[in-house]
């Protein structure tokens, strides 16, 4: 009989350690903010040139907390327009759906679907052999919470570079922060290096680190491009 009770306080005493380390586990998880894990960014650009004067183009983004997909941030597809002002300025009109998670930023409405309106303004250029782009976007981000929807409207700027190793192989590198303009507030910043590849004049594809920060939260993700550009004009005879 005394072994039997002294087996019961044994057991007794693992279960509450084993409790213990569960509802500490949980606490761990739940104050989880995301930013210890390598997330993922997968992005799939198109972009056709219609005319001398027009070009539509359109893309589909996911980004990932973990690798390779465990949880989503956020899928988002964009169509759109571009008309061209001249070879290296053009002006632009998208629209654009988004189904986003933001649980590691807004505990307590976790998933919002979006329904944008943009506008774009493109220059690119050249420094000797490198490419360049600043791109400025407007964005009428219409937010349809649980129980209302919010119109938030947001600028963008985006710099970029392309730095040639050799006809297949270059450098790209880019930084774009966002601004909400409702009351004029910082919202977030995406910086990218890494290595584009030229497989030929209509298909590249670019690997590699992009660093994605919020107010409070920032989050490092392995990203990869793929970009499509066709020119479906007819040949001048």
């Amino acid at each position: 009989m005394g072994s039997f009770f002294i087996t019961y306080r044994i057991m007794k005493k693992y279960i509450f350690i084993l409790v213990a380390i569960i509802f500490n586990q949980i606490q761990l998880e739940a104050q989880s903010t995301g930013e210890q894990e390598l997330g993922s960014w997968y992005e799939i650009t198109l972009s056709n040139r219609i005319s001398d004067k027009y070009s539509v183009f359109g893309s589909l983004t996911s980004w990932n907390y973990e690798l390779p997909a465990e949880r989503s941030h956020l899928l988002l597809a964009i169509v759109g327009a571009k008309y061209h002002l001249n070879t290296k300025t053009s002006i632009g009109i998208g629209y654009a759906y988004g189904d986003i998670d933001s649980f590691f930023e807004i505990n307590d409405t976790p998933h919002t679907k979006e329904h944008r309106i943009l506008e774009q303004l493109v220059f690119n250029h050249k420094l000797n052999s490198i490419k360049l782009s600043q791109r400025f976007r407007l964005e009428q981000r219409f937010l349809e919470y649980e129980t209302e929807t919010i119109l938030k409207h947001r600028l963008r700027y985006r710099f970029k570079s392309k730095i040639p190793i050799n006809d297949t192989f270059y450098v790209s590198i880019y930084d774009e922060i966002h601004f909400y303009l409702n009351e004029f507030d910082f919202q977030q910043n995406r910086i990218f290096s890494g290595l584009g590849v030229n497989f030929n004049k209509n298909i590249k594809a670019e690997f590699g680190y992009a660093r994605h920060s919020f107010k409070t939260k920032s989050y490092n993700r392995l990203s990869i491009q793929l970009n499509l550009k066709f020119d479906s004009r007819k040949e001048k005879t």
